[in-house]
């Protein structure tokens, strides 16, 4: 929490002196780019009001809109006093804590007054009296959307023990499309109230509304269909209380996985989503008996758990989204050498997202309580997926993962994924007598 205050306080210091100097090198206020100031903060108000829940610490505002629109027709420190006014109603009627509000203040003005310094330095000058530049345009608007973005993922970072750069993904995953839409829509909102003056601006304002619409639609679809899946694999894991949070923990760390490996963020989604239903096939009945059972698999049981990973890609299959994740699912039992199941595939035969969901399966076999031992630490596991790379796993996608900055990324990971999906310690008490049933051994004979 020391390290979260401080970080607050640095980025209010840094806005104190982007507004300082912006009004150095920025023009002096004129009345009428007040009174333009003044119109777009009104609805910078609303826009803060009617912000929405874009995920886990995440709110969606489209404040940005107007502000963008400030800082183009009054490029000084007067649209910093409209933002700053804009910021500190929504924050008042939200009734948000001093620290959070501070924050989210001081970003959003030294995001707009950052912003309002790159424009002015590339000759942008204010709507109101000039036409569009538009290169100055575009580096403001880029400016601005780096700056907030960046700002807000270092503060999720610290605030959640992650990794800056995931949080940064996390925060243009799913907007960068619109956020670009929205660009056309702030030149003409700003041109608009220089033409037509403020009645006209407020009915092409309508939009507005429509744009935040889409995008509180868009991240409550998202939001529902996550938590959907995450109940379903939570229904699926009830039955198994020794994997209690397995496959939420083992689409973490495909995530990570890929990332990895260089993969883009559409194929890291991808394979997360492939991980996190990896055993959705479980959910048939013929594997409630045989999960429930507290001791060593007999061969003809394990042959019938065999097949879990082919039922659970053809449960998967029916999904027409998730037709890119099918082969993924199915092959998440398969070995680099192959000698896995269901098709005994070796090698690059493997697909990609299935190699990298069964190192990911391992790592958290490995670092969970099982009924006949604690979990293993890190360095244990690092030594154990070093022995099998090449026999049971990919070598390259291990090479990689193996490294000591990679590997950091990794052991976060865990550390964090433990946390919010804690592993049932209860159900792991030995049952005296009998032979464990879960075996984390990863070596192939």
């Amino acid at each position: 929490m020391k390290g979260l205050r401080l970080y607050v306080l640095v980025i209010s210091i840094a806005a104190l002196l982007a507004v300082a100097a912006l009004s150095l090198f920025a023009g002096a206020w004129t009345q009428k780019e007040v009174i333009a100031a003044t119109f777009f903060a009104s609805f910078g108000m609303l826009a803060q009001v009617l912000g929405y829940q874009r995920s886990k610490g995440r709110s969606g505002t489209i404040a940005f809109l107007p502000f963008l629109s400030i800082a183009a027709v009054s490029p000084n420190s007067a649209a910093i006093a409209s933002v700053f006014i804009a910021m500190l109603f929504g924050e008042i009627i939200a009734r948000r804590e001093f620290l959070k509000a501070l924050f989210n203040i001081s970003q959003q003005v030294l995001a707009v007054a950052t912003a309002q310094l790159v424009y002015v330095a590339l000759g942008g000058t204010s709507l109101l009296f000039r036409p569009v530049h538009f290169p100055a345009f575009i580096a403001l608007f880029g400016t601005y959307m780096v700056m907030n973005k960046a700002v807000v993922a270092y503060v999720l970072a610290l605030a959640n023990k992650t990794a800056f750069q995931r949080e940064l993904v996390r925060g243009f995953k799913g907007t960068l499309l619109n956020d670009l839409l929205a660009l056309p829509l702030v030149v003409v909102f700003a041109l608009a109230y220089s033409t037509f003056g403020p009645i006209w601006t407020g009915v092409l304002a309508l939009p507005m509304l429509g744009v935040r619409q889409l995008y509180k639609s868009v991240f409550e679809l998202e939001r529902i269909n996550e938590e959907l899946l995450q109940l379903m694999v939570a229904a699926i894991e009830a039955r198994d209380p020794y994997t209690s949070g397995h496959s939420q923990r083992v689409a973490r760390y495909s995530r990570v996985i890929a990332r990895v490996v260089g993969l883009s963020a559409r194929q890291v989604e991808e394979i997360g989503t492939a991980a996190l239903l990896h055993d959705v096939g479980k959910i048939h009945e013929e594997f409630a008996p045989i999960l429930r059972q507290p001791r060593k698999l007999t061969a003809a049981e394990f042959e019938v758990m065999k097949t879990h990973s082919a039922k659970g890609a053809v449960l998967v299959s029916k999904v027409s989204q998730f037709k890119n994740i099918v082969p993924a699912v199915r092959g998440h039992h398969e070995r680099w050498s192959g000698k896995g199941y269901p098709d005994s595939l070796a090698g690059d035969d493997i697909p990609l997202g299935a190699r990298i969901i069964t190192i990911a399966d391992t790592i958290d076999a490995m670092t969970t309580v099982r009924p006949y031992r604690p979990p293993r630490d890190l360095d244990d596991v690092r030594a154990e997926l070093t022995c099998v790379s090449g026999i049971q796993f990919d070598p390259r996608i291990c090479a990689q993962l193996l490294k000591d900055e990679h590997w950091r990324e990794l052991s976060l990971e865990v550390e964090i994924a433990a946390r919010e999906f804690p592993a049932d310690t209860a159900a792991a008490e030995p049952v005296s007598g009998e032979i464990p049933r879960h075996s984390t051994q990863t070596r192939v004979p």
